[in-house]
C-alpha cells in the first residue's frame, strides 16, 4: 500500500447515507479504522442516523453484504473496512484479490459508490501505522466516500438530464411525481 496521501476536496456530507461494512477479524485494528472513518464522516456533516454499520466475520464476507446493501438502494456510498495481515501462506493474497474484485463488481453492477477500505499489510505494525498512526487511512476512506457519493449522484443526474431533457434535479423530481400522481387515479373504466 502506498504511503501517499491524496488531496481531498472538502465535500459536504449533509444528506448522504453511508453504509459501513466492517470485519470483526483483527477487531481492534478494524475498530480503530471504523472509528476514524465515522469521525471524519460526522465532521463532514453526515448525520449520525445516516450512517449504518454492519459487522461481518472477516474481510472475505464483506463483498456479499455490500452487494445486499447496494440492492436496497438506501445508500449513497458504502465503505468496506478490514485488515488483512499476510501470513506464511497465500491465503491473505487470495482474500485481498477476491474481495477487491467483488467490491468492484458490486460498484459497477449496482452503479453505487463503493470504497475498498480493506488494508493489506505484511505486519501488525504496518496495520497500526495505517489505522491509528501516521497514515490514518480511515480519514482517507471517508473523504473518498464523500467525493464519490457526490460525483456518482452528479453523473447520474447528468445522465437523466440527457435522457429526459430536464435541466434541474427539481424538474426531474416534479416530472416523476406527476407520473406517479397520474397512476393514483386508477384504471379508467368504460
Amino acid at each position: 500500500m502506498s504511503t501517499d496521501r491524496p488531496e481531498s476536496p472538502a465535500v459536504d456530507g449533509e444528506g448522504l447515507r453511508v453504509g459501513l461494512i466492517a470485519a470483526r477479524y483483527n477487531f481492534q485494528l478494524v475498530n480503530s479504522l471504523l472509528e476514524s472513518t465515522i469521525t471524519t464522516l460526522r465532521r463532514a456533516g453526515v448525520a449520525e442516523g445516516d450512517i449504518e454499520t454492519v459487522r461481518v466475520p472477516g474481510s472475505n464476507e464483506i463483498p456479499q453484504v455490500v452487494n445486499l446493501l447496494a440492492q436496497t438502494g438506501q445508500f449513497d456510498v458504502m465503505i468496506a473496512l478490514g485488515v488483512i495481515i499476510r501470513g506464511q501462506t497465500e491465503h491473505a493474497s487470495l482474500i485481498a484479490r477476491t474481495t477487491a474484485a467483488g467490491l468492484q463488481d458490486v460498484a459497477l453492477r449496482e452503479e453505487t459508490a463503493v470504497i475498498n477500505g480493506i488494508l493489506c499489510v505484511d505486519t501488525k505494525e504496518q496495520a497500526e501505522a495505517r489505522v491509528s498512526g501516521e497514515y490514518q487511512r480511515g480519514r482517507e476512506f471517508a473523504h473518498a466516500a464523500l467525493e464519490m457519493a457526490r460525483l456518482t449522484s452528479d453523473l447520474q443526474m447528468r445522465f437523466l438530464d440527457d435522457l429526459y431533457g430536464l435541466g434541474e434535479e427539481d424538474d426531474l423530481l416534479d416530472e416523476l411525481e406527476d407520473l406517479d400522481d397520474s397512476d393514483d387515479d386508477g384504471p379508467e373504466r368504460s
